[in-house]
């Protein structure tokens, strides 16, 4: 494995395109870098234990600039917006080379952007009273309407969600009021 991953390092940093590799190459030099791990030299002063060290530390600094060399060309064939040539591309790569090419596609060209939420209508928004415990500021209700500022013991009508957060806060106690919804039916 040594041997061919110092042949491919050599390949891809001395080309200008992607170089191909063997669909499972990243998952047999994994392999083989935690064999080596699995099997640490036992004695590490001996020239053969030195060695071994060294090999390690060899394969692992050249796949990760293998990696690092096929990302940089990859990213710049995304963003020049050439064809990436996928077979030439391990299983991995290509997954990434699709993931590039979409975002940079979305990135550049922009998809329609997303459709603002029609407005809340007053009807649907659920208001509950309060009594203030302390100043508050204004703020921007659920309904996007600015509500306050509010003096300590004010009492006003806020959209639901923001008189749970402010009663939850300690900042305002909620007031029940009865016969505010009009007049009602009797059986």
């Amino acid at each position: 494995m040594y041997n061919e991953l110092y042949k491919a390092w050599k390949s891809e940093i001395t080309s200008q395109e992607t170089q191909p590799l063997p669909d499972d190459f990243y998952e047999r030099a994994e392999a083989y870098l935690a064999g080596q791990e699995q099997n640490p030299p036992t004695d590490e002063h001996t020239a053969k234990g030195r060695l071994l060290l060294k090999e390690k530390e060899v394969v692992q600094r050249l796949l990760l600039e293998l990696k690092e060399a096929r990302l940089r060309k990859l990213l710049a064939s995304a963003r020049d917006g050439k064809e990436i040539n996928n077979t030439n591309l391990t299983q991995e790569e290509r997954k990434l080379a699709i993931g590039f090419e979409e975002s940079l596609h979305a990135f550049n060209l922009g998809k329609p952007e997303p459709q603002p939420k029609p407005p809340i209508s007053e009807e649907t928004v659920q208001l509950s009273v309060l009594r203030f415990l302390q100043d508050i500021p204004e703020i921007v209700g659920t309904d996007l309407k600015i509500y306050g500022p509010y003096k300590k013991e004010d009492v006003a009508s806020l959209p639901n969600q923001n008189a749970i957060a402010l009663v939850k806060q300690g900042a305002a106690k909620e007031i029940e009021v009865r016969g505010i919804l009009g007049p009602q039916k009797n059986n």
